[in-house]
Order: structure tokens, then C-alpha cells, then sequence
């Protein structure tokens, strides 16, 4: 009975002691395993590690460049570099939906009484600005200019206006469910020299019937370089200033002439 127990824990020692010997193995091979993979990551990365090895020489896959890994090709860098360009977007909010056919676009700003020209550039887009001009809009209260996209539909050298009266170099514009006018101001009769009373003094505020007026020299630089079918956006705020706010005074002795119009002839202004 004695002799049994003392086999079994020579057994049961020996036991221990093969499991001790399997685990120390075991540790051992992961060791030497996970340091030939790092010697072999390394082999695979020759710019990995410089100079003496320290921490500051350390130079990671990221820092490589693209035509250096493998594992990105050509066409996923052009790819990438497309997908992350933002696309040219055209910055005046106030240029709404260009047709892009003709080399102006117009917006009339009624906030600061002002019809802007702005230049289609070689880029295509309408980023020049190529001449802000003082006019009259409609009258706030009773016959305001209605807002919206219109375009120049056809030219006259005079016209008549919402006012009954005549414009000089006239475009008339139209859009969907309106009309109106861009012209010279109001006249009494087709003549250069029946200009109404007050309206020249009167320009720079929303006092027309409804119609967009310009004195003469602003009228006709429209009709004289703005072709029908430019687009004409009509909004509600303030825009740029006049180049050209200062007018010339009109004499009372000049009647009903334009002092800005040197192309009607017998101007006193200018003869």
C-alpha cells in the first residue's frame, strides 16, 4: 500500500514537470517567432529605420510616397486627387441660371438703384464687372419693378413706356409673367428735347411706373453693347455703386435735353 502511494507521486511529479517544460517551449517559440517578423517587416520597409535606429529616425509607410508603395496604382491617385478637387462653382449668387450665351449678364440691384453689367471672362463665367449705372425703378408703393429672370427680347430707338410716356434706346425685357423696360427716362414726344421736368433730378430713386430708366449715356451704352437674348436678373437688394453717380447739372435754360446725350443732335450741351 505504501509502495502504491509513492508511485503515484513520482507520477504525478513527473507529470508537472513535462507540462512545465511544454509551456517554457511554447513561450519561447512565440518569442523567437514575433521577432523574425519584426526583423522581416522591417526587411520589407528599407526606409523604415535610419540612421542609428532611435525613436526621432523613424520614418513610417505614410511618410513614402505614392509612387513608392505598391500597393496604391496610378489610377487610384488620379482618382483620389479628382474626387477631393471641389468643382469651380460661380460665386455671385445674384447671377442665377446663365445661359452663358451672350457676353454680358445684367442684374438690377432696386436696394441701391443700380443696373450692373457683369463680362463673361475666358473662363466662361461672368466674374467682370464691367459697368454700374444709376437708375430709377418702380415706385415702391404703387407700380414696383417685378423681381425675377427676364431677357432682352428686341431693341427700339424709342418706345413707350408703362408711364404712356416714350423711352429713348429702349430693350425691352420679358420673362415668364412679366415685362418691362430698360430705357432712357421719360419724354413727352419722340424727341431728344421733351425730356419730362424732374425726372433727370429724380434719377437714383424707385419713382417709375414700373420700367427701369437710365439717362441717356447709360441707356445707350445698354443698347450699344448688350445683345437681345442677355439674360436681365431682377432682385431686391443692395449692389454695387455707380461708377458714374456724379450727372452733370441740367440749366433750366436747356429745357428738356439730356445733358449726358451727345448723340442727338442740337444738344445744347455739347453744340
Amino acid at each position: 500500500m505504501y509502495r502504491n502511494n509513492n508511485d503515484s507521486k513520482k507520477i504525478a511529479i513527473a507529470a508537472v514537470s513535462l507540462c512545465v517544460v511544454v509551456f517554457a517551449l511554447a513561450v519561447f517559440t512565440v518569442i523567437v517567432y514575433n521577432g523574425k517578423r519584426s526583423v522581416s517587416d522591417n526587411a520589407d520597409d528599407p526606409l523604415a529605420m535610419r540612421g542609428n535606429g532611435t525613436e526621432t529616425d523613424y520614418v513610417s509607410q505614410s511618410d513614402i510616397s505614392d509612387s513608392d508603395n505598391n500597393n496604391v496604382s496610378p489610377a487610384d491617385i488620379a482618382a483620389t486627387d479628382v474626387s477631393s478637387a471641389e468643382p469651380e462653382t460661380n460665386k455671385n449668387v445674384d447671377i442665377l441660371n446663365p445661359d452663358y450665351k451672350s457676353d454680358y449678364y445684367l442684374v438690377v440691384y432696386i436696394g441701391s438703384q443700380t443696373v450692373v453689367a457683369y463680362q463673361k471672362e475666358d473662363s466662361g463665367e461672368y466674374t467682370k464687372l464691367a459697368n454700374a449705372l444709376q437708375c430709377s425703378t418702380g415706385a415702391k408703393d404703387t407700380s414696383p419693378t417685378a423681381e425675377g429672370v427676364y431677357v432682352i427680347e428686341k431693341k427700339e430707338k424709342w418706345t413707350k413706356l408703362k408711364d404712356n410716356h416714350f423711352g429713348h434706346y429702349n430693350c425691352l425685357m420679358t420673362s415668364s409673367d412679366n415685362s418691362c423696360h430698360i430705357s432712357s427716362l421719360s419724354y413727352s414726344q419722340k424727341s431728344a428735347w421733351m425730356m419730362l421736368d424732374k425726372v433727370y433730378e429724380n434719377l437714383g430713386t424707385p419713382v417709375t411706373a414700373g420700367d427701369i430708366q437710365l439717362c441717356i449715356r447709360d441707356a445707350y451704352w445698354i443698347y450699344t453693347n448688350v445683345p437681345e437674348g442677355t439674360q436681365v436678373n431682377v432682385v431686391n437688394k443692395n449692389g454695387p455703386d455707380s461708377k458714374l453717380a456724379e450727372l452733370p447739372k441740367r440749366k433750366k435754360i436747356n429745357g428738356g435735353w439730356d445733358p449726358t446725350d451727345k448723340w442727338s443732335k442740337g444738344n445744347p450741351y455739347f453744340d
